[in-house]
């Protein structure tokens, strides 16, 4: 499973349900690019903070408790226990869908800002950079682009099922 995310330097990734930066440039590009024709699942408070619903070109995957009404195109899933059936999944947010899943993540597509941000959501860099190592950076003007792996390649196989609160 792959997540796909942008953090500040202290892990921050969002601000009242909504990104704290205005752009950073070439990242909407790639991320458009790495996830055309895939399956994107984010949680709802994600799906409700997208200026466009659904993404197009994109299989979008909503996970939430609560009833929600979507597109027929839109497949909404109340347990991550669904996502064994999902082919090469893309998680894009939120946090606390990204806390659930670690376990399962084998690799980390992250755009870090130079610029700190006034945020409170976040993700565990901790956790990243304990149980990941860096297979790739690209440094840009305002952002540095980099894929994380985990450290050993049959780790998914040893993994525990996501526990979704």
């Amino acid at each position: 499973m792959n997540l796909i995310v942008a953090c500040d330097p202290k892990g921050g990734i969002g601000y009242l349900n909504k990104l704290p930066w205005s752009k950073i440039e070439g990242d909407l590009l790639r991320f458009k690019r790495l996830t055309q024709d895939k399956t994107v699942v984010m949680g709802r408070n994600t799906w409700d903070s997208l200026p466009m619903k659904p993404l197009p070109n994109r299989h979008n995957v909503v996970i939430t408790s609560k009833p929600l009404k979507v597109p027929d195109s839109v497949k909404v899933i109340t347990k991550l226990d669904d996502f064994k059936y999902l082919h090469d999944p893309w998680i894009m947010g939120g946090a606390a869908l990204i806390k659930s899943c670690w376990e399962q993540i084998t690799k980390v597509h992250l755009t870090k800002t130079f610029v700190e941000y006034a945020c409170d959501t976040f993700i565990d860099l901790r956790k990243l950079h304990g149980e990941f190592r860096i297979s790739h950076e690209e440094v840009h003007s305002d952002h540095a682009y980099e894929i994380w792996e985990r450290d050993y390649p049959d780790y998914w196989k040893y993994t525990q099922k996501c526990n979704y609160t």
